[in-house]
This record gives C-alpha cells, sequence and structure tokens, in this order.
C-alpha cells in the first residue's frame, strides 16, 4: 500500500511538474521611430526596396548574439524576432527613404506592392548581431538597379554601435539604430543616382 501511495504521488509530481509555466518568450521589431509620412498625391516614379537577403544564421526566430570577440553564437530560446529579420529591415528602410524619396519626386512603394518600379533597391546583409556590453555590427552590400535590371551603383555600408548593457531591450534598441542609419546613408545617396530633384 505504502509503494501504491508512492507512485501516485510521484507520479502526481511528475504531471504538475509538466503542468507548470514555462518562462514566456519575448518578442522584439526592428523600429524606425520616425513620424509618419502623408501625402495627397504620389510622384509618377517610384523606388521598391526588394526582399532583404539574410545569411543563413540569421534566418531564425531567436535574436542572434555573439561570445565576445569569437564566432561562437548564442540563439536566444526566449527572445524572439516578432517578425523574420529581412521583413524588419526591409520595412524600417522604406519608412527611413519615404520622405527623402519623396521630396525628390520618387514614390517609395508601401509593403505587398511588388508591380514593376522604375528603381529597385537591393540589400544583402552579410552580418547584423552583437555582444552583451559591447558592441553590434551591421555589414550591408547595397544594390540600385533600374527597370532595365542595369546596375546603377553598388556599396557597402558597415558601422557598429556600443551596446550599453546586458538586455534583448539594449541589443535590438541598437540594432535598430544601425539599420536607421544604414537607411539615412541611402536617403542621402539614392536621389542624386535616381535623377531625383534633391
Amino acid at each position: 500500500m505504502q509503494r501504491q501511495a508512492l507512485f501516485i504521488f510521484l507520479a502526481l509530481t511528475v504531471l504538475l511538474t509538466a503542468c507548470a509555466r514555462s518562462t514566456p518568450t519575448n518578442f522584439y521589431l526592428l523600429e524606425s521611430r520616425l513620424t509618419p509620412v502623408s501625402t495627397d498625391s504620389l510622384p509618377a516614379k517610384s523606388l521598391r526596396v526588394a526582399a532583404v537577403s539574410v545569411p543563413e544564421y540569421l534566418e531564425r526566430e531567436g535574436i542572434v548574439s555573439r561570445v565576445g570577440e569569437s564566432t561562437q553564437l548564442i540563439v536566444a530560446q526566449f527572445h524572439n524576432w516578432g517578425e523574420p529579420l529581412s521583413h524588419g529591415i526591409r520595412r524600417v528602410t522604406r519608412e527611413v527613404l519615404t520622405r527623402p524619396m519623396l521630396e525628390a519626386g520618387i514614390n517609395v512603394l508601401p509593403t505587398g506592392d511588388e508591380s514593376t518600379a522604375d528603381y529597385v533597391l537591393y540589400l544583402d546583409v552579410q552580418r547584423l548581431d552583437g555582444n552583451f556590453d559591447q558592441k553590434a555590427v551591421l555589414d550591408v552590400r547595397w544594390t540600385l538597379r533600374n527597370k532595365f535590371n542595369d546596375v546603377l551603383a553598388r556599396g557597402i555600408f558597415v558601422d557598429q554601435e556600443p551596446v550599453a548593457g546586458k538586455s534583448y531591450d539594449v541589443l535590438t534598441a541598437t540594432e535598430s539604430r544601425l539599420v536607421q542609419k544604414m537607411a539615412e546613408h541611402l536617403a542621402g545617396r539614392l536621389p542624386a543616382l535616381t535623377g531625383g530633384k534633391r
């Protein structure tokens, strides 16, 4: 009888442990923190930001960080991107480019509009990760093509910024700023390359 009671007690303990709440997963987004743009009419010329290419090590939900200066990576189990990282980079780039390109007489096509554009911007991300209490790094190759697929310009944007803390809030905010800086760099280049008014 004691063995049976002990077995039932152990079985209930295992069941209760299995039903216990697990650690909640946190989700993060890249953001530009820009005020929305509104206009009554859009220019006829357009720019489309193509689907962004990211390396395989970033094609996952968990946020990737590095161990010091080594090649060792940590993939967070309970700290995930709220959308695929490539989508977040594309979205932030569009947000940042919209106002300066409108001023140059070019409409940046919105999400979901994959129609033929006068210009297409391709972004090939080589690296976007960071170390807690050290730095985050962004390395992007970009190409601008016209509607005939001719290359108008190519460039490389590489930057880093200190990560002042050990939380994923701090790391993702730093990575957001790097993506925004990359898009701002392009906003300064693209109007001239597309023959805009700027």
